[in-house]
This record gives structure tokens, C-alpha cells and sequence, in this order.
């Protein structure tokens, strides 16, 4: 804790001056921002070059030369990067001199449960807080407001609230029906006037206190993260807490953002990083669904290039504009993280389970399937250095989240399941017996 506090004490100088930075770059116009990206990726590109294994190689075999390199123009020169590249040959992605941009290991699952490790230097660090800061400024966010933050699994506690930053932290995991009274008398003692968080995670915060018959204190503001936000989804949560919505989209590897404005359109952050949208055979769209590749400007000690986020966006018409002053591309639609969640038989609801998975050694790639209301299977794709013993690990992490009422299998697969007719994301969370929380009857408005 000392060592953090210290290290964003030793930033606040970068921290302003990035904050003074975006403020100003957010009304540039179209060409000043295609310029200041060419500069950045020509800076990129030239450091990953020289400093980082994997793409010293990979531009050779391209008869890519840094010195020729003119920035957005030559983005298609470079193959795509996937997560299982990333997965497989991870240090070959960190810089010959990382250790000059002070970086720190991360690690997810992911939104198919496949574990991936990643590293982020300070500098990427700095301005991904700036630039989320920014984003939830146009929601109406600003500093001194109390928030109330979800976040996956924080172990130490089910909440906490921190005097000095005024964020009351939930963790994900202790919003069930037990826990709902004591956390609702914090909520509405403190009364955070931004509620952030998974729009599951959030409903399900309003359902059990409304079934309990509690008080509920309404935000004035909700930041949804983490998983797309559905019109459906967004109506209901309106309808709960009858706050202002604004949805967020961020990858936790510092590649790629897209967030609303006041005017609730859609904005591609384009001072954050450089985002491709293409179509299945790479070539690049104007318009429509496309998916997403992104290359951030900022994290030198790792750079991910052209990097696959696994989603797909729908393009706003290059044509259109938004109310807003700004001039970042405009997105219709995000098709990120769709999950089912999983219930037990007390009516517990669990919608990301992820931490489980990373007391096995040797999973690739998990996947949780409830066929019945008291079981769930988890099919487990192999890596080379499998152990059997990681099941057993696995399934004691499992139990500590979801209790003994469930039965639970494993499988061992080569591949994992995917929904009948829908093509995309392999589900994380798949339930056969229609434990979908968006197909699901919403938690009406407590009278």
C-alpha cells in the first residue's frame, strides 16, 4: 500500500500535465488528431523496433523500416495480434528496457475465461486514469463526489470505503441476498452520487435490496463497465434507479476506449490510442459492423500492436457529427461481453467467476455450463502443462464463491461450447435452463 501511494505520489507531476493535455486534445479537429496519431505511431513503432523481440522479428519478416514508417497509412503492413499469441510467447512482448518505465504485472481471464497476463508501465497507467477521468467528466462526474465502485473479487472485504478518495468499493462477489442490508445501510448512509459498475452487478444490487423491502438510495449518475450495455439493459436499469446512464468501454490492457458523451453518443477516444475497424477478410470499414483492433499509444514496456479486443463495434456514418464540439469517431453500438449468470439452488446469482481459474496451472481456455438448477459442469481446455491436480484446486476456489449446494463436473474439451445460430464470442457463462439476466424479467421500481 505504501509502495502504491508513493508511486502515484512520484506521478501527480505526469498526472496534471496529461490531465491539462486531454482536456485541450478532446476538441481537436480531425486532422490535428490524425496528425498527433501519426506521431505517436511513428514513435511506437520505432521503439518497438528496436526494444521489443517480437516485433523486431516480425518487421523484419514484413521489410518493415521504422524510418519509412509514416504512422496510420501503415498500420495495415502489420499482421493483427491475437491473445493467444500474446498468451504463448508473452515474453518475447516485453521490452529489452521495460524496467526504465517502472511496469507492473496484471492478469485476467478475460471475457472467455482464457487467464492472460499483461504488463503496464506508469506512463500507461497515468493516462488511462486521465483519460477515464475525462470520460466520466462528460457523464457529470467530478471530483469530491462520492462513488460507489463494483469491482471482481477484492478479497480483503465484501465493501470499503475510503475517506480520503470518497469511493465506497464493493467487491462483485458479496452482493447476494445475505449481505444486501448491511450493504444498503452503507450505501445509504454515505449516498454516492455516482453508482460504477457491471450492469449485472448493479441489477442485482437493486433486486435483492427490493425483495428484502429495504431503502435504497438513487444515484444521480450510473457508469456502466465491463459488459455491453443493451438498450434493454439500459432501460432497465433506468427504471430502477431512475439515474442518467452512460456506458463506458475500456480494455484492461490499455489498448483501446469508447465511452459516451453528454449528448449519450458514443465517442472512439482517439487521442487514447489508434483503433482499426475492419471486416472479416482485414480490410478496413467506414461504416457499419466492423470489428476492433487497437494499438495504444502510451504502454512502451509492452506495446500491443494492432491488437484483437474480440468485439465487434457498429459504426456511426463517417458523416455524422455530435452536438458535443467533439470530433472523435462516432459508434452506433459496442457488441462487447454478453454473459448468463449462474444461480444455485438458495438463489445465489453469479455472473463472473473468473478468479477460480487462476488456481490451475495449465488452462487455457474455461467455460461454466449450468444444465440443471443444482448443477454446473466446467469445460476445461488443456494447455501443454495441464496438471489434473488443478481441478481439484479449481473446484475449492469454486465452492468458496458458490457454496456446497451445487453439484459440480469437469470436462476436458478441445474446444469450448457456443450458443446455437449466434456467431461471436464464445460464451464465458453458458446456461442451458435460461438463466440469461437479458432475457430475464427486469427488477421493477420499489414504490
Amino acid at each position: 500500500m505504501a509502495s502504491s501511494l508513493k508511486s502515484w505520489v512520484l506521478s501527480a507531476p505526469k498526472l496534471l500535465r496529461q490531465a491539462a493535455f486531454l482536456y485541450r486534445s478532446q476538441f481537436w479537429d480531425a486532422a490535428r488528431l490524425g496528425r498527433f496519431q501519426d506521431l505517436m505511431l511513428r514513435q511506437l513503432i520505432t521503439h518497438a523496433a528496436a526494444e521489443v523481440p517480437y516485433y523486431r522479428a516480425l518487421f523484419a519478416r514484413c521489410g518493415l523500416r521504422p524510418e519509412n514508417f509514416r504512422g496510420r497509412a501503415d498500420m495495415g503492413k502489420i499482421p493483427p495480434l491475437d491473445k493467444e499469441t500474446l498468451r504463448t510467447r508473452l515474453p518475447e512482448f516485453v521490452a529489452d528496457n521495460a524496467a526504465v518505465y517502472r511496469p507492473d504485472w496484471f492478469q485476467t481471464s478475460g471475457s472467455t475465461g482464457t487467464p492472460l497476463r499483461y504488463m503496464l508501465d506508469s506512463g500507461a497507467k497515468v493516462n488511462d486514469m486521465v483519460a477515464a477521468l475525462r470520460s466520466y467528466g462528460w457523464a457529470g462526474f467530478r471530483p469530491g463526489m462520492k462513488l460507489l465502485s463494483i469491482k471482481d473479487h477484492l478479497k480483503q472485504f465484501a465493501f470499503h470505503y475510503s475517506c480520503g478518495r470518497r469511493i465506497l468499493t464493493v467487491d462483485s462477489n458479496s452482493i447476494d441476498p445475505a449481505a444486501a442490508q448491511s450493504l444498503w445501510s452503507e450505501i445509504n448512509r454515505l449516498k454516492p452520487t455516482v453508482f460504477r459498475g457491471y450492469p449485472f452487478y448493479l441489477l442485482m444490487l437493486y433486486q435483492y435490496g427490493s425483495q428484502a423491502g429495504l431503502a435504497m438510495h438513487r444515484p444521480e449518475i450510473i457508469i456502466t463497465t465491463g459488459e455491453s450495455l443493451s438498450r434493454t439493459l439500459r432501460r432497465r436499469l433506468q427504471s430502477c434507479y431512475r439515474a442518467e446512464i452512460f456506458d463506458y468501454y475500456g480494455m484492461t490492457e490499455n489498448t483501446a476506449m469508447i465511452t459516451e458523451c453528454e449528448h449519450h453518443r458514443y465517442h472512439v477516444i482517439e487521442d487514447y490510442a489508434w483503433h482499426e475497424f475492419i471486416d472479416p477478410a482485414g480490410n478496413p470499414v467506414s461504416g457499419g459492423r466492423a470489428e476492433l483492433l487497437a494499438t495504444g499509444f502510451y504502454n512502451y514496456a509492452m506495446p500491443l500492436i494492432r491488437y484483437r479486443c474480440n468485439d465487434f463495434i457498429n459504426l456511426a456514418p463517417v458523416s455524422e457529427v455530435c452536438g458535443c464540439g467533439r470530433h472523435f469517431r462516432l459508434v452506433e453500438s459496442i457488441e462487447g461481453r454478453k454473459e448468463d449468470y449462474i444461480t444455485t439452488p438458495e438463489g445465489g446469482r453469479y455472473n463472473l467467476i473468473e478468479t477460480p481459474l487462476n488456481a490451475g496451472v495449465g488452462i487455457m481456455m474455461a467455460q461454466y455450463v449450468q444444465d440443471a438448477e443444482d448443477h454446473i459442469y466446467v469445460n476445461i481446455v488443456p494447455g501443454p502443462d495441464f496438471q489434473k491436480e488443478s481441478l481439484v484446486r479449481v473446484e475449492e476456489k469454486l465452492r468458496c464463491l458458490v457454496g456446497n449446494s451445487l453439484k459440480i463436473d469437469f470436462k476436458i474439451v478441445e474446444k469450448l461450447e457456443q450458443r446455437a445460430g449466434v456467431a461471436g464470442k464464445v460464451p464465458f457463462i453458458f446456461s442451458r435452463i435460461g438463466r440469461s439476466l437479458y432475457d430475464s424479467a427486469a427488477p421493477g421500481p420499489k414504490s
